[in-house]
This record gives structure tokens, C-alpha cells and sequence, in this order.
């Protein structure tokens, strides 16, 4: 079972509202909440499956988070307007607990994670045109379902990836959410799983169907 010692977690984790310093020049600087929930005995972190007919990211698995806009006071300001636009719900909901280590995605995104803990009561009004529905991803899900990595360069000078993908019932988890989730899992619990390293086989995102 994975547990999480959210009072361990208070004192580790730094609460850097404008994020990490010396953020990187160039990119667009972004936030999400990784909400953290205890229901049935269990621990995990609330999702969200974007609306397939979104421009970008299309029907993607994710944390609630978006683009900082001018208007937006700091990064964490960002994650938390996201998560209510979004989710439906208050951001008194939420008990924000620190930062997680940001991710620099291909795409031009720098990520900021703000570990927060959930004390709501799961009856979310979620924004139908960006969400379609909202997932609990208990974490000891993960321990069981098909656990998938592909390995390389995206360009021979590029640095060297490693893409993570679980193969959910509610759909594909990959790409910087399912990296988010495997490093913190792998630095603040028990969880040592190894995935099934596989060829891409798409041309495309997300790069590989499990099913060929």
C-alpha cells in the first residue's frame, strides 16, 4: 500500500509561490495542482481527462494547472485560479503543502507542481469545455496496471527521454503528468516499480499504443 506522510512532506517541501528560482528564460511558465486524497483507506491524487475537442492536448490525461496569465499574482495563484475554472471547486478545498520539482516539457512548457492536500467532498462542477470528467487515481492502482517506457532522442543532439505511460481504465496517462507522478512516488513513498520498456510505434503523440 502506498502511504503518504503528508506532515513529512510539510517539512521537506519547500512553499515557493513564484516557483523554483532562476526559472528558465523562453518558455512558458506554468503551474498545477497535484491534489492529494485519503478516502476508503487509500491515498491518490485527483485527475482530470481534458475535453477531447481541446486545441492543445486533446482528451489528455492531467493535474487540474495552466499558462500563467499577467493578471495572476504568482505561479501558485495560477494553479489554484486553474484548479477552480476547472474542477468546479473552492480553493479553500485545498490545503497547499510545497512545491514539487518542475518539468521542462519539449514543447516550450516549464510546469510548476503545488502539492496540495484535498478536504472536499468530491461533488465536482467541472468545466465541460475543458474537462470531461474527473478520475481518483488511487495510487495503489499503480502498482497493477500495465506500466509502459520508451527510451531515446527526440533529435540526435537532444537529451536522452524517458517516457512513462500507464494504462488506465479511464484512459492513457503519459507525458509530463506520468512523470510528475512516477518521480514524486519514487522520492516520497514506497512506490519502485520498473515499466515495460517498449518501441514507439507512433508517428504522433502520445508515440505508442500498447495494443500493436
Amino acid at each position: 500500500m502506498i502511504r503518504l506522510d503528508l506532515d513529512k512532506l510539510r517539512q521537506d517541501l519547500p512553499l515557493l509561490p513564484e516557483g523554483e528560482p532562476d526559472l528558465p528564460e523562453g518558455v512558458a511558465h506554468s503551474s498545477v495542482i497535484m491534489p492529494v486524497f485519503h478516502k476508503n483507506g487509500q491515498d491518490g491524487f485527483l485527475l482530470q481527462k481534458r475535453n477531447p475537442n481541446l486545441a492543445a492536448h486533446p482528451g489528455q490525461i492531467s493535474f487540474p494547472g495552466g499558462v500563467k496569465e499577467p493578471e495572476d499574482p504568482s505561479l501558485l495563484e495560477t494553479a489554484l485560479r486553474e484548479w477552480n475554472e476547472e474542477m468546479g471547486a473552492a480553493k479553500e478545498d485545498l490545503s497547499v503543502i510545497g512545491n514539487y520539482k518542475g518539468q521542462l516539457t519539449h514543447t516550450g512548457f516549464h510546469i510548476t507542481p503545488f502539492l496540495a492536500q484535498y478536504s472536499g467532498d468530491f461533488l465536482f462542477q467541472i468545466n465541460p469545455e475543458e474537462v470531461e470528467r474527473v478520475i481518483q487515481l488511487e495510487f495503489d492502482r499503480l502498482w497493477t496496471v500495465p506500466f509502459y517506457s520508451i527510451q531515446g532522442r527526440r533529435r540526435p543532439e537532444g537529451p536522452y527521454l524517458e517516457v512513462f505511460y500507464f494504462d488506465l481504465e479511464e484512459g492513457m496517462l503519459w507525458g509530463a503528468t506520468a512523470r510528475i507522478i512516477v518521480d514524486f512516488l519514487r522520492d516520497h513513498s514506497s512506490f519502485s516499480r520498473t515499466p515495460e520498456l517498449r518501441t514507439p510505434n507512433l508517428a504522433v503523440a502520445p508515440y505508442l499504443d500498447p495494443s500493436k
